[in-house]
């Protein structure tokens, strides 16, 4: 069969598709517990045959040489009469023996009888060829010389090739229980607190309005009766189309049900009869996590403390706010009201508190009556007479930052921003991954600047990072004409101290807001999203920006986005976009909200718009930057193919793409990239429900010493970067690197953290591998693995290596992931457990690969179960095993999804 070169066409929704309003039944599952009690009674000693290992025979972690010759022998006795060993299986055999795929098993002695009170032995040899978790099934078949009856002894059988100290250090303390948690809605007193000192006060000329949530709402989308899944109950509260006059009516319902889902979502943070040191008048609480933002506490936020009682007065009990007034390492200072006093000894229960800023911001931005339809619904008739700028225009500019003038593209791009007109439609900067984006916006803004001294802008970023990122590239134009816009609740130390000057900071080493006359005088101001809110808050005038930049538009939600539109445009402000719908879209908490558009972000939306159409608009409302200058060719083919139609073109520089094309791990030479398959095990500590995975995490380590610890790579800490989608797997691998002082210094991170960032070596560590397709959802098992945008991102920070490490039998399910892992195979760049399907395939994005591992899972658990049947003398009435899916673990998701922060 012919190799497809076709691009895959995902139509599922992956690991997050889900259904609605779907009835369970517990008929499947009932069902699945008789078979898995079947399963139990083969356990069994019976007959009076007596088998060790009753709870298992666990082999350990094993490592080193010699691994073919590690064997195990266990015991069976014979206590009534004598027996005949009619089969000894491993259930993995293809050829239904006792050899099995990695263990193997075989009878000790002469003969197949054991006389009654004798003992024999059977030897399982174990035989591993790779690192990871193995396990399977004994089945020792038996027959009864006096009373001629058949009877089934089963024995699981497992064991771990990898590192006994990783495994040692970093298993899990306790096994993971979900907590069960008190749905918050005190309806007792809450006594307020006081405001941090640190604080300069600002002098707001527009108050903040409190929208809060429609109870009937909430009710309808998560209360009882709603099971979560309500879209029809939550539909009747959504304007019947969307449309310029109902668009600000149409996000409330939808950003009421995201913060009411992160609400629910920081309850699993909450403490139960923690401790309050008292430093009067403040008081230090300990918060495991707070290190890694989990939660995310900042200076400002509100922490309700009650004396622990009964968890049924939970919502009755009086209730103390707290202020944050300092965050440290492991734990926060609060000051409470002066009502509030406690002695030693006492314990307090606590609870988290959602800062509403972000929403209400976001809420005051969609209800005021500025809806400009060339902003939110631009059409053909917002585009007339317009045309492409002329190869004339674009030899006029002179680029400030020179590489820029040999990318015609680029070039193409500022002198189109420089040339629209006022109140044009929004200008879309489609900039794929290594494309130079940012630096291309940045340029159109200094020529802007020089163009004419009246231009005013406001650049955006969804992040402080990206817009430190932009103000820095701006630090040129001097303290008089660039201001960088913060929270009061940021921390100082988050911030580049190059930026300091260009702040304002206050006494106490805490950022301020300027009044709106100093604000007027810059004529760039950068900030986040929703800090652009402020500029309108002190009093600026709408129109008073002529230019609102927003880069990475494609990360932010679109209410996030209208903060900066709709609160300071005018008629006449022109709105730039830079980003890529196929990087990493909105956080969304709420799968409601999410499925009614809260996904989809601005710039996916209104790409979809006949005018941002590229082969008939290009140059006019939309420019696709198209030369890659971060990756090799071979890191890079696999995306460009999938998600931007094979136009990127590689132009990177080759003493840095191709440096490590013959770094000695690598399988195949001139190829740098190496799929590392492994069949880990993920776990879960008792306090988390992030999963991590110990020998992902070894093999990640062993990469890492191998590229620092050859001279001839050249390969320092700063140069790599480890993905993994799971912050339980960051912190073992981080616990692995704190030993190595050549691995300290190595950032591992989630693949929102790497967004816009590049590194010479990428290492991704999947994590998940739970391969029980019988009683697990297996699509959902793929967790955040199986986006497509995170995949994208994922594959394409890397320069000049690529490693991914991961079980390629999960990961198949998904089609997209199935394309990626062929393209590796066939490419040679193999290592580790090899594939069961055939490589040569085409994709076949409707074909539920997931499907066909659960059928065959549950063939072969029916397979088992009716060949032990058919040995005990006890017949069972046969029926076919219908296995139900598993609800989705909302816990890990919530728990991994960072949360919308700013306070002021």
């Amino acid at each position: 069969m012919k190799r497809s070169k076709a691009k895959i066409e995902v139509i599922r929704g992956g690991a997050e598709e889900i259904q609605l309003n779907s009835p369970r039944t517990d008929a499947p599952r009932q069902r699945l517990e008789e078979a898995n009690d079947e399963l139990e009674k083969a356990k069994e000693d019976k007959g009076g045959v007596v088998v060790s290992g009753r709870n298992g025979i666990d082999f350990g972690i094993l490592g080193g040489e010699n691994l073919n010759s590690v064997e195990i022998a266990i015991t069976i006795t014979s206590t009534e009469s004598a027996v005949s060993f009619k089969r000894v299986r491993m259930r993995s055999s293809n050829r239904g023996d006792e050899h099995g795929v990695k263990f193997s098993a075989r009878l000790r002695g002469k003969g197949r009888v054991v006389q009654k009170n004798a003992t024999r032995q059977v030897s399982i040899i174990f035989h591993a060829s790779f690192a990871g978790y193995f396990q399977d099934t004994l089945e020792l078949i038996f027959f009864d010389l006096d009373k001629r009856t058949t009877f089934p002894i089963i024995r699981t059988v497992e064991a771990t090739v990898g590192s006994r100290e990783d495994h040692e250090q970093l298993k899990a303390k306790e096994p993971y229980t979900r907590r069960k948690i008190i749905k918050f809605n005190p309806t007792g007193p809450i006594i307020r607190s006081l405001r941090p000192p640190t604080w300069t006060k600002t002098a707001w000329k527009e108050k903040l309005k409190a929208f809060t949530a429609p109870p009937a709402l909430i009710e309808a989308a998560y209360g009882p009766r709603s099971q979560g899944w309500s879209l029809g109950a939550v539909k009747k509260f959504m304007p019947s189309v969307f449309n310029e006059n109902t668009y600000g009516a149409w996000f409330q319902v939808l950003l009421y049900l995201e913060e009411e889902r992160v609400k629910q979502d920081l309850d699993a943070y909450s403490l139960i009869e923690a401790d309050l040191e008292s430093t009067y008048p403040r008081y230090k609480l300990k918060v495991e996590g707070l290190a890694e933002n989990r939660p995310s506490v900042l200076v400002g936020d509100f922490i309700l403390v009650s004396r622990s009682e009964d968890a049924e007065t939970m919502n009755t009990r009086t209730w103390y706010e707290g202020r944050v007034h300092q965050v440290h390492q492991n734990h926060v200072t609060l000051r409470f009201s002066d009502e509030f006093n406690t002695y030693k000894g006492t314990k307090f229960d606590v609870r988290f508190v959602l800062n509403r800023l972000p929403y209400r911001r976001m809420h005051q931005a969609l209800t005021n009556k500025f809806t400009p339809t060339r902003l939110l619904f631009p059409g053909p008739n917002h585009i007339q007479g317009l045309t492409r700028v002329l190869p004339s225009q674009i030899e006029q500019i002179n680029p400030v930052y020179r590489p820029l003038g040999e990318d015609e593209e680029q070039k193409e791009t500022v002198t189109a921003i420089l040339n629209m007109k006022l109140g044009s439609v929004p200008f879309v900067v489609f900039g794929p991954p290594g494309t130079g984006k940012t630096v291309t916006i940045v340029e159109a803004m200094r020529q802007l600047l020089e163009s004419d001294p009246n231009v005013r802008i406001l650049a955006c970023t969804p992040n402080n990072s990206a817009a430190d990122l932009i103000a820095m590239k701006l630090m040129g134009l001097g303290r008089s004409q660039l201001f960088r816009l913060n929270s009061l609740s940021r921390k100082l130390s988050e911030m580049p101290r190059s930026l300091d000057p260009f702040c304002v900071i206050n006494e106490n080493e805490v950022f301020a807001m300027p009044d709106a006359e100093q604000l007027a005088k810059f004529r760039v101001v950068v900030s986040t999203c929703i800090s652009a809110g402020v500029p309108a808050s002190l009093g600026l005038k709408r129109g008073h920006f002529t230019h609102i930049f927003i880069d990475e538009a494609g990360q932010g939600g679109e209410p996030e986005l209208m903060v900066p539109i709709k609160s300071i445009a005018g008629d006449k402000t022109n709105v730039i976009l830079a980003g890529d719908n196929q990087q990493l879209g909105p956080v969304v908490n709420s799968n409601i909200a999410g499925l009614l558009g809260l996904k989809t972000s601005y710039l996916a939306r209104i790409m979809q718009r006949e005018i941002y159409d590229l082969n008939k608009y290009r140059g006019i409302t939309i420019v696709k930057l198209v030369k890659n200058f971060r990756s090799h060719p071979d890191i890079l083919h696999f995306s460009n193919e999938q998600f931007y139609n094979s136009e990127l073109k590689t132009c990177g520089d080759k003493a840095l793409t191709h440096s490590l094309e013959n770094y000695e791990e690598l399988p195949k030479k001139r190829f740098p990239l190496l799929f590392h398959a492994i069949i880990g095990k993920d776990d879960r500590e008792k306090s988390s429900p992030s999963f991590f995975n110990i020998d992902e995490a070894t093999q990640v380590k062993k990469y890492c010493i191998s590229l620092t610890g050859n001279r001839k790579n050249q390969i320092k800490a700063e140069h790599i970067g480890v993905i993994t989608p799971y912050h339980a797997q960051r912190c073992k691998i981080l616990d692995l690197f704190v030993k190595d002082p050549k691995l300290r210094d190595i950032k591992v991170g989630s693949v929102e953290e790497f967004q816009g960032q590049e590194r010479r070596v990428i290492i991704m560590s999947t994590v998940r591998s739970n391969t029980d397709y019988v009683t697990s959802d297996i699509k959902r098992s793929l967790g955040f693995v199986a986006s497509k945008n995170r995949l994208n991102v994922a594959l394409t920070r890397a320069q000049a290596l690529l490693i991914v490490i991961g079980n390629p039998i999960i990961l198949s399910l998904d089609p997209l992931w199935r394309g990626f892992l062929n393209y590796v195979h066939l490419r040679g760049g193999w290592r580790g457990k090899q594939i069961d399907w055939d490589p040569e395939e085409p994709i076949v994005s409707v074909v539920d690969y997931g499907a066909e591992r659960k059928t065959k899972a549950e063939a072969d658990l029916e397979d088992t179960i009716a060949r032990l049947r058919a040995m005990i003398l006890e017949k069972h009435e046969e029926n076919g095993l219908d296995i139900g899916q598993d609800e989705e673990d909302e816990d890990a998701a919530a728990f991994e999804r960072p949360i919308l922060r700013e306070a002021e």
